[in-house]
């Protein structure tokens, strides 16, 4: 954890008696790692903000930065689109002290939009559009990749930006392919910056054998350093796989060469459970992760795209913005994808299903995937985790044995259950074969 932390504060830049806003949780992951151990080291001063304060005041953090001149704010993209919508606070910020504006969640797909509107409404109010840095971190490998504050957008160097339009068909197969913006099936990632100083990275398939992948192809993050976890307690299965990695040069199944059959090096590499490729100049895009993957007739599809497609559908109107759960069931031996989300109080059962039709548009148009289930629960009744978000794994629980108890359902099986069995079809021989059994009888 201290090689953690002299990395952050390497790549960060942080030095004594700088000034940080966490609107993060201080107890776990980016808001620990950045707010309370690294501040520690470095000797810095942090203003934290509880959840509940940035529920009633949505534009407190920006007030801070404003009062204190701090030059570091730790924030989630839920957060910037909170202090959008404060539009009667604006007029007395300043964001000019701010050198550094880190996206927790940036390598989500839906943080972009976030972090280009925050920009474009605050770069008048002193906000440069070097000092937006998004990252991508787990909880086995601590931080994966960060863009580097006070970056150049040209070149390769470690302060480079960047951005890709890719397209959703060939992400779904594992394959990299550049889509033209105006695109509907296209998605626009943004980088998440480079490794870490100290830190190698590489890319592996996601099932199977530890294989590194092509150039062109969407694979697992995979890290190693001396700033990583080292085992999951009591479990050494699950260690051996995730956290004793060894990444093998080629497939042993399609060459004959022994020597690709050994590792890369004889290091271990650590599984971030992140998706993702390497662009130019090292950059790390991040398009989903492991635990929201679902693979339906043969392709790929991550919870994250689909919930941003829902999001696009006119969303503040219908359902409230960050309480949607998609997973898959089992459906007659294939995946079938399920939505749920919770629909505003002033919301009719017409105007719902209005909007849930639209939504099963949009995801077929652009994921070219058929949702199963499309369900509206009443406000608060989506199951909570004990920091607010969203229980996944009890939510499906309870959509699977009927206690959800949603306001609104639209079933559409005719839309993605194309593997029906046939009704069997008697052929001219095995009608001769019928009767001449019957006439035996």
């Amino acid at each position: 954890m201290m090689n953690h932390c002299r990395a952050l504060t390497m790549a960060c830049h942080y030095t004594e008696g700088e000034t940080i806003v966490c609107v993060l949780d201080f107890k776990r992951e980016v808001g620990l790692w950045h707010a309370v151990l690294t501040s520690v080291l470095n000797g810095m001063h942090v203003l934290f903000i509880p959840y509940a304060l940035m529920k009633l005041r949505p534009s407190s953090w920006m007030q801070l930065i404003t009062k204190h001149r701090a030059s570091c704010c730790l924030v989630k993209s839920r957060d910037l689109h909170w202090g959008l919508l404060a539009t009667k606070d604006h007029k007395d910020i300043s964001l000019s002290s701010l050198r550094m504006l880190l996206v927790a969640d940036g390598a989500n797909p839906w943080s972009l939009s976030s972090c280009d509107q925050f920009l474009n409404v605050f770069q008048s109010k002193g906000l440069r559009s070097d000092a937006i840095c998004p990252c991508a971190s787990s909880s086995e490998v601590f931080t994966v990749s960060l863009r580097r504050p006070g970056r150049s957008s040209t070149g390769f160097s470690q302060s480079a930006t960047g951005r890709g339009v890719l397209s959703m068909a060939a992400l779904s197969h594992g394959v990299v392919r550049v889509d033209s913006e105006d695109s509907l099936t296209s998605l626009t990632l943004q980088d998440c910056g480079q490794v870490m100083p100290a830190a190698q990275m590489v890319v592996v398939r996601s099932e199977g054998l530890p294989v590194l992948c092509k150039t062109d192809q969407v694979g697992e993050i995979c890290v190693t350093s001396g700033s990583t976890g080292i085992a999951y307690f009591g479990l050494d299965g699950l260690t051996n796989t995730t956290f004793k990695v060894q990444p093998l040069l080629e497939d042993p199944d399609t060459t004959k060469d022994e020597s690709t059959f050994k590792p890369i090096s004889d290091e271990y590499y650590v599984r971030s459970g992140l998706l993702g490729f390497l662009g130019p100049g090292g950059l790390v895009f991040v398009c989903g992760s492991r635990d929201g993957l679902m693979t339906v007739t043969g392709r790929k599809h991550n919870a994250d795209d689909i919930i941003a497609t829902v999001l696009a559908v006119e969303p503040m109107r219908f359902i409230y913005r960050g309480r949607i759960a998609v997973f898959s069931i089992k459906v007659l031996r294939d995946e079938r994808v399920c939505v749920i989300a919770e629909q505003r109080p002033d919301c009719s059962e017409e105007e719902s299903f209005q909007w849930m039709s639209r939504v099963l548009q949009a995801v077929d148009s652009i994921h070219q995937v058929g949702i199963y289930c499309l369900a509206l629960v009443p406000p608060n009744h989506l199951p909570k985790t004990p920091l607010g978000g969203i229980h996944l794994c009890e939510a499906r629980r309870r959509f699977l044995e009927g206690s959800l108890h949603p306001a609104n359902v639209l079933m559409c099986p005719h839309t993605c259950v194309t593997n029906l069995p046939k009704p069997r079809e008697i052929h001219q021989g095995e009608f001769l074969l019928v009767r001449h059994k019957t006439s035996f009888l």
